[in-house]
């Protein structure tokens, strides 16, 4: 941790020598982008955007001279506007495979990537269900195609997030069916959809049960978080889990995923000072508060007198 805080430091102090302001034509001034100053924009994830907006918030209030945007998509959108050109950092819930990755091997260009929490995709449902646990394989039935006499109606923010990416992967097949699956636009929406229609079970990120903003807070407190079996643990007895920080913390829950910052800008600018706060000391103790699991727990000293 210290050597982190040293290099950190020691590249804050290199930028703050090299850094100015250029004068434009006009007579406007101009930020130079360093590791804490300029502007640039970052995508993200619909499934983790409320972490990662909480940690931004913090560090433009530290650092007044960097503008950050984030921008937030699908999974499936991110990946098409890196690989465009449109922007170089982006927030993602796994790295990306050797075929989009060519485009960057062609361009020389090498990734400069920070796993810096890990995340859980979530089950919800309405507050009638008598149900408050769902096993996974009732799950893929619906995902592979198949019926259900437990799940009924699967909905998901979109076709094209990686909340669906995870659950495809599992269940080994490459599109979602065109039966019981239900694709909205964003979290928010399959939290309201599930709140308002009895027998649906919604999939979502956990990040946005575990800190949701002050108009969904009501929406979400009547909604149902299903435990999830994990027979990976113990095939003899079933046992559910939810997904909380500890349970992700020992890997009982049986959706867990990584998040990544993905720098392929080819420079050490703002999006490289993010991805350097966002894994430090601060940003992890951010990290912990938001629901997620932080890869670095931050510890406390305690001083025990007699």
């Amino acid at each position: 941790m210290k050597h982190t805080y040293k290099i950190f430091a020691s590249l804050l102090i290199v930028v703050s020598v090299f850094s100015c302001k250029d004068e434009k034509a006009t007579g406007e001034k101009k930020i130079e982008e360093t590791l804490t100053s300029g502007t640039t924009t970052i995508l993200v994830d619909n499934t983790v955007e409320p972490a990662v907006d909480d940690i931004l918030q913090v560090f433009h209030s530290v650092y007044p001279r960097a503008h950050i945007t984030l921008v937030n998509k699908s999974e499936t959108e991110v990946v098409k506007d890196l690989v465009e050109n449109k922007a170089g950092v982006a927030v993602m819930s796994r790295l990306l495979t050797d075929e989009e990755n060519a485009y960057f091997v062609k361009r020389k260009i090498t990734p400069q990537i920070t796993q810096f929490a890990s995340d859980a995709v979530a089950f919800i449902t309405n507050k009638a269900a008598k149900d408050t646990v769902v096993e996974l394989n009732e799950i893929l039935k619906l995902v592979k195609g198949q019926t259900s006499d437990k799940v009924q109606k699967l909905v998901f923010d979109n076709a094209n997030s990686s909340t669906v990416g995870v659950l495809l992967n599992i269940a080994g097949v490459k599109q979602l069916p065109s039966q019981n699956i239900y694709s909205l636009k964003t979290n928010e929406e399959v939290i309201r959809y599930v709140h308002d229609n009895p027998g649906s079970i919604g999939v979502v990120g956990v990040n946005w049960l575990s800190q949701p903003t002050a108009e969904m807070s009501k929406i979400v407190s009547d909604v149902t978080v299903l435990a999830v079996d994990n027979v990976k643990i113990d095939k003899s007895v079933k046992r559910y889990y939810k997904p909380t920080q500890s349970n992700i913390a020992t890997g009982s829950y049986p959706l867990i995923r990584k998040v990544y910052m993905l720098n392929y800008s080819g420079k050490d600018g703002l999006g490289m000072g993010f991805a350097t706060y966002i894994g430090a000391f601060e940003g992890q103790r951010i990290i912990l508060k938001t629901g997620l699991l932080p890869v670095k727990l931050p510890y406390r000293e305690i001083e025990v007198t007699n």
